[in-house]
């Protein structure tokens, strides 16, 4: 590293810290210049000092690392025109103001993983931290070195059963960051609205004894046993010749067209409604359980639940869990990013075809991808 960066670490906005790395021969050097009060002309690892920098307001240097070249951490006030002042203070002196991500790649730090530590930093639950923070410490970057071993050797097979255990946990890769999609689907009054607002915990969707009420897709954010899920209701589906209405039931469709999952509700003290053709992956779940049943519930294979008195919510819970997640074992493999679950397909295809140089050619463009 040649140059000097600066690199803001935390997100932008007013907040009470914020916090940037000043990295490259010249970092101690310009903080020195810079400090109103003298600091000592070698950097300490493990020190620190409070100095206000020209004209800006007061941070706290921080001395991460001091060979082969000075890496400091200035912590100070989050408000946005304070970070802008030290972003200029630092540019006009000839420092590379830049993301975190450009900072380790100009320190040298391998493309996956910094993918790694962006889905570490993104990732929206424990769990998924977890198993980003593995892909971190080489747990996918040594899976595609065995694969790339085992084709230089000529064993194919060796190399199609590693891509197949990579591929068996891609869905994990794609929801890492993202939550997976499941809509909540049914006829008018089933209690879909109720059902969100048990899971959630909340209301989060208005709920009447008035058919067609639900107009839209609501969606709430949850985390299902350590996994992110988006839950989203739709309205009722039934042929309606109220625009409004219609337009809700065909956004209904859609979301269910995208979904990862699709729960079809049943109304337990209602005839039964079952479901429309081509619906993809679905799932029936019965509810009001609590109320005398209208038909014989033994007739369907569904959960049953009562989103009125909570009876059944943790087994539905798992198993939305076990229907969604393929869950990987601690420290396993995993393609942590959509592009790269794309080309672990790609490259079992390419090894299936008998085309090994292209997939040897396809792991290297992998390895440099960026997720």
């Amino acid at each position: 590293m040649n140059a000097t960066y600066l690199a803001r670490l935390t997100p932008p906005g007013a907040a009470a810290i914020a916090s940037f790395a000043l990295r490259g021969p010249r970092a101690w050097a310009l903080v020195r210049e810079l400090a109103r009060r003298e600091l000592p002309a070698e950097p300490a690892p493990g020190r620190f000092w409070l100095r206000r920098l020209a004209d800006t307001d007061e941070v706290v240097v921080a001395v991460r690392q001091a060979q082969p070249e000075p890496w400091l951490e200035l912590h100070c006030h989050g408000g946005r025109e304070v970070l802008r002042l030290i972003e200029e203070l630092f540019a006009a002196r000839g420092v590379e103001v830049c993301t975190w991500q450009q900072l380790e790649r100009a320190a040298g730090e391998e493309p996956l993983r910094t993918a790694a530590l962006e889905a570490v930093i993104q990732a929206p639950t424990v769990r998924t931290a977890a198993i980003a923070l593995d892909q971190w410490h080489g747990a996918f970057a040594r899976s595609l070195e065995a694969v790339r071993a085992a084709l230089e050797r000529g064993d194919t097979a060796a190399a199609d059963r590693l891509l197949e255990e990579l591929e068996r946990y891609a869905p994990v890769g794609r929801h890492l960051t993202a939550p997976w999609h499941v809509v909540l689907a049914g006829a008018v009054n089933v209690g879909k609205s109720s059902l969100v607002n048990a899971l959630a915990g909340y209301q989060r969707s208005v709920v009447s004894e008035t058919p067609g009420t639900t107009r839209d897709v609501v969606t709430t954010l949850l985390a299902v046993d350590g996994w992110p899920v988006q839950i989203s209701d739709t309205a009722g589906w039934r042929q309606s010749a109220e625009p409004l209405e219609a337009e809700g039931v065909a956004r209904g469709r859609q979301a269910v067209a995208a979904a990862d999952l699709c729960l079809w509700l049943l109304d337990a003290s209602a005839p039964a409604v079952l479901t429309a053709a081509n619906l993809g992956p679905v799932r029936l779940v019965v509810n009001k359980v609590d109320l005398p049943p209208a038909w014989p519930l033994d007739a369907v294979a569904g959960l049953r639940v009562s989103a009125r008195t909570g009876t059944g919510l943790a087994e539905l819970c798992q198993a939305l869990a076990d229907w969604l997640v393929p869950v990987p074992p601690p420290g396993a493999a995993v393609p942590f990013t959509p592009a790269l679950a794309d080309a672990v397909t790609e490259v079992r295809r390419l090894v299936r075809d008998g085309n090994s140089a292209e997939a040897l050619r396809r792991l290297d463009a992998a390895a440099a991808e960026r997720g």
